[in-house]
């Protein structure tokens, strides 16, 4: 992977702001049509939410992966293993979500009159299908990584977007150094977009959805527990009185130490302006322990492994209309954000990155007017 250090080389074909999974996606096959990439992170390494999480039983993905099968979905499943020129070999588990209640496993079919404010993100999670893959977010994200030849800057915060007469000139970094392009790519959280733009180039009305959502946070709890808990493999949706539900999933058991464990994979979601509510987040994982006790009563019992993680602001969904992934008054602008689309979890980030790039390769922008007006100090 390139790390470019000489401020010289600031002009560029295309720039994709975020390094996750739909950005690595992105800069990948804009790189594959000839253009000059770079590819700006916040973070110390790629991945986004899709990076890799270290546990007892080795590299896991972050978060609770989960992929229902349909044909859409088969199509862009395709595609990615098209550009990660590696087959992904998929098999379709028919097995519908359960629940727990009066003592006993059933089917979900529903909330009922127990609806909760994140009733659209608990869908996506709760297909009748989905399915079990040969590899996962963790492996696309460093195939994708390490196969990206293209300007990569981390630990790059984009301080300011320079928008002239419609077009997005170039953008600053850290407060310091610009860099100018053709095409902008925008693969980040749309929060840190809004805030971004002027107002010249958003309706106020768009922007404060872009800041407000609504958005969820997810907590997310992986345990390794002594012996084999369960052979289910069916997401469950466990709930109690007057609590959020939560999801998981047990994979299959496997050795470590010459004993026989299983690893499970749970998730919450709270209110994204509840993030910081220390309170409210250990509240969330007790109700996460207890409903899995109360499931399984000998699940937690000697249990051997524990990590707590949290996504801020991971999952929601906008209503805005983008037309392939644009905003009406900026033509060389994409947006390549699962917020804007009907999947989620890391299969949006492929749906929406398999659609911008379809838009970006093909589409001709004019920037005769952004070019002649770029700037040519390398100081924002």
């Amino acid at each position: 992977m390139a790390q470019t250090k000489s401020p010289k080389a600031s002009e560029y074909d295309s720039i994709v702001i975020g390094g996750g999974l739909s950005g690595l996606l992105v800069a990948h096959q804009l790189e594959e049509t000839g253009r000059k990439v770079a590819l700006i992170d916040s973070f110390d390494v790629m991945g986004g939410s899709s990076r890799t999480m270290k546990t007892l039983l080795g590299e896991t993905d972050h978060g609770f992966p989960f992929f229902p099968a349909s044909n859409e979905a088969d199509q862009s499943l395709a595609w990615l293993s098209s550009v990660l020129q590696n087959p992904i070999e998929s098999k379709v588990l028919d097995i519908p979500p359960v629940t727990f209640d009066n003592g006993r496993f059933q089917p979900f079919v529903g909330f009922g009159e127990q609806k909760t404010e994140a009733d659209r993100e608990w869908e996506y999670y709760l297909r009748p299908s989905f399915y079990s893959l040969t590899s996962t977010p963790k492996d696309w994200v460093k195939t994708l990584a390490e196969t990206f030849t293209g300007d990569t800057f981390l630990n790059s915060h984009i301080t300011n977007l320079t928008v002239e007469d419609g077009f997005v000139v170039g953008l600053t970094v850290n407060g310091t150094k610009f860099f100018s392009a053709d095409q902008v790519i925008f693969a980040a959280h749309p929060q840190m977009l809004a805030k971004l733009l002027p107002d010249s180039a958003l309706a106020a009305r768009t922007r404060q959805r872009m800041l407000k959502g609504p958005y969820f946070t997810a907590i997310y709890l992986d345990l390794i527990h002594k012996g084999q808990v369960t052979e289910n493999q069916a997401v469950h949706l466990l709930r109690g009185a007057n609590e959020e539900p939560c999801v998981g999933q047990f994979l299959a058991a496997s050795e470590l130490g010459g004993e026989t464990v299983q690893h499970s994979k749970w998730m919450t979601l709270i209110p994204a302006d509840m993030t910081d509510d220390a309170e409210l987040a250990a509240h969330a994982l007790k109700m996460i322990k207890r409903q899995i006790k109360r499931a399984y009563p000998t699940a937690l019992e000697g249990q051997i492994y524990e990590r707590i993680s949290v996504n801020p602001a991971s999952h929601g969904h906008l209503d805005i209309e983008l037309e392939n992934g644009q905003l009406p008054k900026l033509p060389n602008l994409w947006i390549c954000s699962r917020f804007f689309g009907p999947e989620r979890n890391a299969w949006g980030n492929v749906v929406e990155a398999k659609s911008v790039t379809d838009a970006t390769k093909t589409q001709e922008v004019s920037v005769e007017t952004a070019a002649s007006s770029r700037p040519t100090t390398l100081e924002a």
